[in-house]
């Protein structure tokens, strides 16, 4: 087991005379020896200035800061682990140690709880357990911040690799004792707050302690549906383990009392619900180390909270202005419309990679049951993987990433992930490709002007300094990026735009379209990825096409990573064109349906599919539902034939790829039940998904109401059968947007 803690960061802030920062920074090695010339950047949040500089052969480097707001900083390779505020007058100070590995121990992101369903295991010991081999013993010691032992609090050991909770609850000592599986990790969870430490075991089985400061709560919470409500006595300080956290609601410019307010933890599924009084002010008491979103009853990810990074006694004050949006006013125009639809691609939810060869292309079929006398229906899988590197000479790009950082990129650490692929890409670029960066939200920021990639360290510095803020303009974001790529272009270059965006703001549209319109006259290419599952199709790719471009899904910020590089891959030439998929069926096995493509053509005996393009480390999968006619062990002769034919873009001759598959006999008796791994059930539910949509689309449009309910509602329960105890994470937005179009029509029903 590594060390409880081996990084130990403190933040003093204490008021002086002057109207500047000044800032002392220690760093010191595992051993606590000075750690000497490492390199320390500082980037400004807003302005994103940088700053470099080194440690002394003490370890020690001083700073003055006289400007900006919030400085973040790295040490070495131990990145954004510097938060410096010189929005006054004081000194700051910090204490590392600079580990690496527990550092991104400490920085990893993890997955959201309320995806899975973990097993519950209850542990008493009243003493220290002897460990064995295979498993550790650790004692946990909760105590307030004046050492005093807290009693009946209780504890788990979260392992999200075993799905698996241990609980347990402080005795009269303050100690919770337990003994578990090694060669695992544990997120440490006190009460409420998730996540308050660590405890990794190895193959060495051990026993250890762990001392943690945790205050008891000073007032009362109760539950009103899904929320949490607090009962805060007047005057209420921050606790050790709690922040004081005081809200300012301000509507069209001034203080609005009585209007509920929504917090969203994330990363988990705790929410909070308060209430503002007459001066327009509502105060929470909130667990630490995590982020929570702010809702309003009109408005979705207004502000985001940050107390992640808070330690001791914290308290925050923000003032958050309520723009209610439209769509959400008038709920009616909550409900999509056909012509706004998108069919989501089933491919970005599938997790699976087939295995490399050497052949340019290759395809991949696998049945998903046995046959027997009572077969009536099959499924079988068609995947094909491109091997094959680029064909034609490497072609400089010119990209300019607009990026929303708004509130709403908190959700599921969007821009967390985001900003690790946004690193990965400028890996992938070379020293002749250019890059520049536009943030915005209901501002816009110029992170990165458009440059050749010389200094990468420098350009990964400033895209972690990305922090989600504010409300949504995109025009002006789109705007700025436009014109910076303008100012760049380059004859030789592939110059392209690419957005990032849910695609709903606070201005109208057609300022955008407008522009796109204007800069693609000029020979500018726009791509979009959409972000979340109820972003604006309609105008996002309305956007790819005026472009030239195209637009890409990124519902759940796992599927950032493929967006990006299929965005990417696409500028990059094919090494495949005029692609079609054929499969070949018989009279016993009839088709009936395919998932994974959307423009299937059905002959006699035959699906044929066009496919735009071969593109390098492309992989498809798609599942075939067949229907079976007179089942006998003939049928074990009727193989089914799966083809795929392209063109050589460079010596234009056709290319013939084929697999062929026969179905397995089985001797047992009665139905047999058909074997879908997870990757089958990922594409199920997308499919249902789309199915769901459209045709609660079309009912809603002609409209019948009660038909567009139930078809969401029959979205709804056709998932959960699929999936009956935890929604997979990447599933879970687009099932709460069913839900949440079931709610919006209960709500229609209820209205006078």
């Amino acid at each position: 087991m590594k060390p409880i803690r081996l990084l130990l960061a403190t933040l003093c802030y204490l008021p002086v005379v002057s109207a500047q920062t000044n800032y002392h920074l220690q760093v010191v090695t595992n051993q606590n020896q000075p750690a000497a010339n490492l390199s320390v950047r500082f980037v400004e949040s807003t302005t994103f200035e940088r700053i470099e500089n080194k440690t002394n052969a003490s370890g020690v480097l001083d700073l003055v800061f006289d400007h900006g707001e919030l400085w973040i900083g790295s040490i070495g390779e131990m990145n954004n682990c510097l938060w410096v505020e010189s929005r006054g007058k004081g000194t700051a100070s910090s204490h590392i140690t600079y580990d690496l590995e527990v550092w991104e121990r400490e920085n990893r992101i993890l997955p959201d709880r309320s995806t899975i369903v973990f097993k519950k295991t209850p542990q008493k010991y009243p003493s220290m357990p002897r460990p064995d081999a295979a498993h550790c013993a650790l004692k946990i010691v909760v105590a307030s911040r004046e050492n005093k032992p807290q009693a009946n609090v209780p504890v788990s050991l979260t392992c999200f690799a075993l799905a698996e909770q241990f609980t347990g609850t402080t005795n009269a000592s303050g100690e919770c004792i337990f003994l578990v599986p090694n060669k695992n990790d544990y997120e440490i969870d006190v009460a409420d707050i998730n996540s308050m430490d660590w405890a990794d075991f190895g193959d060495e089985s051990m026993a250890r302690t762990a001392f943690l400061t945790y205050e008891k709560k000073a007032f009362t919470e109760k539950k009103e549906g899904k929320y949490t409500v607090q009962i805060l006595p007047s005057g209420i300080k921050p606790s050790s383990s709690h922040a004081t956290v005081d809200l300012t609601i301000r509507k069209g410019g001034y203080p609005i009392a009585n209007e509920p307010v929504y917090l969203k933890s994330v990363g988990s599924s705790i929410k909070y619900k308060g209430k503002t009084d007459a001066s327009g002010k509502v105060v929470f008491m909130l667990p630490l180390k995590t982020k929570y979103v702010v809702d309003f009853t009109f408005q979705r990810d207004a502000s985001v909270l940050d107390l992640s990074r808070m330690k001791g006694f914290a308290t925050m004050g923000k003032t958050i202005n309520y723009i209610p949006d439209p769509r959400l006013e008038n709920i009616e125009s909550f409900i999509p419309r056909v012509k706004d639809l998108v069919a989501l691609d089933v491919n970005d939810f599938v997790t699976a990679q087939y295995p490399s060869s050497d052949n340019e292309v290759d395809l991949f079929l696998k049945w998903g049951n046995k046959f027997n006398a009572s077969s009536k229906e099959a499924v079988l899988e068609v995947g094909f993987k491109v091997n094959a590197k680029n064909k034609k000479a490497f072609v400089p790009k010119n990209l300019l990433l607009v990026i929303d950082v708004s509130g709403s990129m908190s959700n599921d650490n969007r821009l967390e992930l985001l900003k690790n692929t946004l690193i990965e890409l400028i890996g992938r670029m070379s020293s002749q490709d250019r890059i520049g960066i536009v943030a915005f939200d209901d501002q816009v920021y110029k992170p990165l002007p458009s440059q050749f990639i010389t200094n990468k360290t420098a350009i990964c510095d400033i895209i972690r300094a990305l922090q989600p803020m504010g409300g949504t303009t995109i025009s002006i974001g789109f705007e700025e990026g436009l014109k910076q790529l303008e100012a760049n272009k380059k004859p030789n270059m592939v110059n392209r735009l690419i957005l990032l965006s849910d695609g709903y703001g606070g201005d109208e549209p057609e300022l955008s379209v407008n522009l796109a319109k204007t800069y693609a006259a000029k020979g500018l290419q726009i791509s979009a990825i959409g972000v979340g599952y109820d972003y604006n199709a309609a105008l996002l790719e309305q956007l790819a096409t005026i472009g030239g471009g195209t637009l890409q899904m990124a519902g759940d910020p796992s599927h950032y990573n493929q967006a990006f590089l299929k965005t990417f891959d696409g500028i990059i030439d094919p090494i495949g064109t005029d692609v079609k998929l054929e499969i070949l069926f018989n009279d016993q096995i009839v088709y009936r349906q395919l998932l994974g493509y959307q423009n299937a053509k059905v002959n006699a005996g035959k699906v044929t599919v066009d496919i735009d393009h071969l593109f390098p480390g492309l992989q498809k999968m798609a599942l075939v539902k067949m229907d079976i006619i007179h089942s006998t062990p003939a049928i074990e002769q009727q193989k089914v034939l799966a083809r795929l034919t392209y063109t050589d873009p460079v010596s234009k001759k056709q290319k013939v790829v084929e697999k062929e598959l026969s179905p397995e006999w089985s001797t047992a008796t009665g139905l047999l039940d058909m074997t879908l791994d997870m990757n089958h059930k990922r594409m199920m539910a997308v499919a249902i998904v789309n199915q769901s949509m459209k045709l609660m689309a079309e009912k809603f449009t002609s409209g019948d109401k009660a038909g567009a309910e139930k078809a969401a509602k029959e979205g709804v329960t056709q998932i959960q059968k699929l999936f009956p105890q935890a929604i997979p994470g990447d599933l879970k937005g687009l099932f709460e947007k069913l839900e949440e179009y079931v709610s919006v029509f209960e709500q229609l029903r209820t209205e006078p």
